[in-house]
């Protein structure tokens, strides 16, 4: 997308939405198509404030039990943007490696927005048990018959020593 009209005249906005499954290649499926709404607006000469926000909405498997449910995630983003002929340091040219030119690469902006706000663990629930790492079984269903116990590795020479003296 290409902004050099924002970029350049004062006082200019332009906003668009934006089907977020036609600019990212993801690994989950959603569940609607998301929409992502962008807003320019010229704040100076060659200084854009862009602000994204939206929802997305996709399938995945908790991360303890493995249970299919739908996970939510809203974003709500803002970033200055400067144009190519402005002067600023080396590092905010960098943090906007997805401004090209005058070109917004719109599918690297979205992959960062996305991972930026992904949840770092997708629960079923907030109290989700797991499954048994023995048998296999939903504990948020029922309880198995495993025994859990887990011998403490720091004491094991001393576990040996009670054993041998039986």
């Amino acid at each position: 997308m290409n902004l050099t009209e924002v970029f350049q005249q004062e006082g200019k906005r332009i906003s668009l939405s934006i089907p977020l499954d036609e600019q990212i290649k993801f690994e989950k499926k959603w569940k609607d198509t998301p929409l992502i709404t962008l807003k320019f607006s010229n704040l100076e000469k060659g200084k854009v404030l862009m602000e994204g926000k939206g929802e997305v909405q996709f399938f995945a498997a908790c991360d303890r039990c493995l249970a299919d449910k739908v996970e939510t995630v809203s974003l709500d983003f803002e970033r200055e943007l400067f144009s190519p002929d402005i002067s600023i340091d080396e590092d905010t040219r960098e943090e906007q490696y997805y401004l090209n030119g005058y070109d917004l690469e719109i599918p690297l902006l979205l992959q960062e927005v996305l991972h930026m706000y992904w949840p770092t663990k997708i629960l079923c629930k907030e109290d989700c048990k797991g499954i048994c790492k023995k048998c296999g079984q939903d504990l948020n269903v029922a309880a198995c018959q495993c025994d859990d116990f887990v011998p403490d590795v720091r004491f094991a020479n001393l576990m040996d020593l009670f054993n041998n003296s039986k």
